[in-house]
């Protein structure tokens, strides 16, 4: 059971970051996989792409993507010879790359709007932003009035919380912690966080996100 980590949706700024490849490349050769107690049965599927462009990191001429046959799997269909925007990070264990399948990964034709936010993060100076969410302790309430605040070497910066328990701080590049405190809640990040809120780096252009919940 695959299931998406939160805030959704996924920002093309924190995605990036947080991917270590992030490519334009063509489908050349799907491969299923099967269980050995169960050979009739497709338990993952792995991708054999082209690599075209190289936005983010380095990698070779080809690259595999592993993509378990489950409810985590991409919401579009992979096709041989399209091109896709793939947002990457290696899994050892698979020996290749995995994508979040709740993130902006998709055909190369749909992705105008995310290569455009790319191309800004490229030619991006100065700082980014922490974007977020406090709810109840089910991620489905909100909490508003809910002061969030991020501390790092730069100092310290704030933001409380809308009526849909959404914040935003803006804060220069660096290292920071995040939390958030209103009298009588105590909040924790979520367990599906995508960021955790004691470690978040901003790179130039950059944003993360975090989801708190009350527990």
């Amino acid at each position: 059971m695959g299931y998406c980590q939160v805030p959704q949706p996924r920002l093309v700024c924190a995605e990036y970051f947080a991917s270590q490849v992030v490519v334009e490349a063509t489908l050349v050769e799907t491969r299923a996989l099967h269980d050995a107690d169960d050979p009739q049965g497709i338990s993952a599927y792995v991708y054999t792409l082209r690599v075209d462009r190289v936005l983010r990191g380095k990698v070779g001429a080809r690259l595999r993507v592993h993509e378990g046959n489950d409810s985590g799997r991409a919401t579009f269909g992979w096709v041989r010879g399209k091109e896709y925007l793939l947002f990457l990070s290696y899994a050892p264990e698979e020996k290749s790359w995995e994508l979040d399948g709740c993130g902006n990964s998709g055909p190369l034709g749909g992705a105008k709007m995310a290569l455009a936010e790319i191309a800004a993060i490229k030619s991006a100076h100065g700082g980014g932003v922490i974007h977020g969410i406090v709810s109840g302790h089910t991620l489905s309430t909100p909490i508003s009035g809910v002061l969030v605040e991020a501390i790092g070497k730069t100092g310290r910066y704030e933001a409380t919380t809308n009526t849909k328990g959404e914040f935003q701080i803006d804060v220069p590049a660096g290292e920071y912690n995040v939390r958030a405190v209103k009298s009588g809640l105590y909040f924790y990040e979520a367990d599906t966080t995508y960021e955790n809120p004691r470690g978040i780096r901003i790179e130039p252009g950059g944003c993360a996100q975090v989801q708190f919940a009350n527990y």
